[in-house]
């Protein structure tokens, strides 16, 4: 294994050992204040914990122009079922190999610690190439909300040429816009009674096993929703007889394809017989998804005290059919729009959160207009918050064209330069600064926002060859 390697995965370590979930980054944020000025750089936080630092241009290369590098702290923090792990408290416990870097039982969180490691690596041995001067931009709450971004003061933006955002997932890969996106929230006070007196058992159904995934990267691979998987269950045990649903609780985030749930109904049906339906169930969804390791388990809970009243219960289940999650429209062979049913919890009340896409800003006005009126038919009330805007791909981008010749030089191949279906924060800093000149590159990372997430360790040393020699060519353009 190579130098640069090792300690690009030193400085991911050290990142992994601190707990830093999204909302939740103080911590990591002043430890990386504090590494930068141990490193003599000059770091400051803003007040939404943001850290920014200021590099000098190597000598004589003072007139280049201002490239910032960008990464996000927050990590999608998820663990395998059954397994002990608290994102405010618990270190992510790392597992290596020769090909791969993963965690024990938990989203590794390359999304986007590696954006952070290798910045932190190249800023190390910054005095070894000639470089213009560089800027370095640690966000917060990417994963959440974009509040890190979306709070930025332009004036660490307004004076820079170039943004490199190291958040994407495929080193050969070089994308030049993402799609902007909606949460929408859904949401009903449950009027509660007492279970039907016919009624005796209550039974416990989860499903499990689906590939779940990042709802933007992975929206156009036919990733069964365990939350729409389980609504379609429901609707085939009704077949069978009838039950009352006291609870339906699925799903870690809204920008992450639920791979379980689970629900709780109370019913005269005998366990057996939904199981031996849901052996039949399992069989229709591999034969759809090929989801091998899709099953149902029943088992028998204790019967709760009070259950959905009828009318609420077909109001959920009109909303869980209503609402496509997928992929809505396609431009080529790329989603435009699409959405994610990711969460569903109930309680006093039942919540369900959406996150809907398009990499066309315009469009996103369209989603409102369409769930709401899916909730006037549903009986739901609904919320949405702010539209985050698509970042639009720049004609005749120097970044790109640099980025993609040296990357070529440097493999022997070229990069696949596209548009991203997935949100980035670069979008809110192009509209801070509609002149920033900004590519998204990173190390290939699988499965993130799920506990199979790993990095591809062989594309840690040329990602960083990329940075660096794509910095020195930026510095040479410009050292007349």
């Amino acid at each position: 294994m190579s130098q640069i390697l090792e300690e690009v995965l030193e400085e991911f370590s050290k990142l992994a050992a601190i707990p830093r979930p999204s909302k939740h980054e103080q911590a990591v944020s002043n430890f990386l204040r504090e590494y930068l000025n141990e490193l003599g750089i000059s770091a400051l936080q803003d007040l939404k914990w943001n850290v920014i630092a200021e590099i000098p241009a190597s000598a004589g290369y003072e007139g280049a122009p201002l490239t910032i590098l960008q990464a996000h702290m927050d990590m999608v923090c998820v663990a395998e079922v059954g397994y002990e792990y608290n994102p405010l408290r618990d270190p992510i416990k790392l597992v290596r190999n020769k090909k791969f870097l993963e965690a024990e039982g938990t989203s590794l969180g390359a999304d986007d610690g590696m954006g952070i490691a290798v910045i932190l690596y190249i800023l190390r041995h910054a005095d070894e190439f000639e470089h213009g001067p560089i800027r370095v931009i640690f966000t917060v709450d990417e994963e959440a909300g974009m509040s890190g971004a979306i709070n930025l003061s332009e004036k660490y933006l307004y004076d820079a040429a170039y943004l490199i955002n190291l958040d994407s997932e495929k080193f050969d890969e070089v994308v030049v816009g993402s799609a902007g996106n909606i949460k929408v929230n859904f949401s009903r006070e449950i009027k509660y009674t007492t279970p039907n007196e016919n009624f005796t058992a209550a039974v416990k159904i989860k499903i499990s096993g689906l590939s779940g995934g990042h709802s933007g990267i992975e929206i156009a691979d036919s990733r069964a929703n365990a939350i729409k998987i389980l609504g379609n269950f429901l609707q085939s045990i009704r077949e069978h007889g009838n039950f009352q649903l006291a609870s339906f609780n699925a799903g870690t985030a809204n920008n992450v394809i639920p791979s379980s749930a689970e629900v709780v109904i109370v019913t005269n049906l005998p366990a057996p017989d939904i199981s031996d339906a849901g052996e039949l169930f399992a069989e229709r969804i591999e034969k759809i998804y090929g989801a091998q390791n899709f099953k149902v388990e029943v088992s028998v809970a204790q019967v709760p005290e009070k259950v959905f009243s009828a009318e609420d219960f077909e109001s959920l289940s009109e909303l869980i059919t209503l609402i496509h999650s997928g992929v809505y429209s396609v431009k080529g062979k790329n989603p435009l729009t699409s959405a994610n049913v990711g969460i569903i919890r109930t309680g006093e009340s039942v919540e369900v959160e959406l996150l809907a896409r398009s990499n066309i800003t315009e469009l996103l006005t369209d989603f409102i207009n369409l769930f709401a009126q899916t909730a006037k038919v549903t009986g739901f009330g609904v919320n949405f918050g702010a539209p985050a805007p698509a970042w639009d791909f720049k004609q005749n981008s120097r970044l790109t064209e640099i980025v993609t010749e040296v990357f070529t030089d440097q493999n022997g191949f070229m990069p696949k330069v596209y548009i991203s279906h997935a949100g980035l924060e670069c979008s809110f800093f192009a509209a801070k600064n509609p002149a920033l000149d900004i590519v998204s590159i990173g190390t290939t990372n699988d499965d993130i926002h799920s506990p199979r997430e790993r990095l591809h360790l062989d594309t840690v040393d040329p990602h960083v060859n990329l940075i660096v020699e794509t910095l020195k060519k930026i510095a040479a353009d410009n050292s007349q």
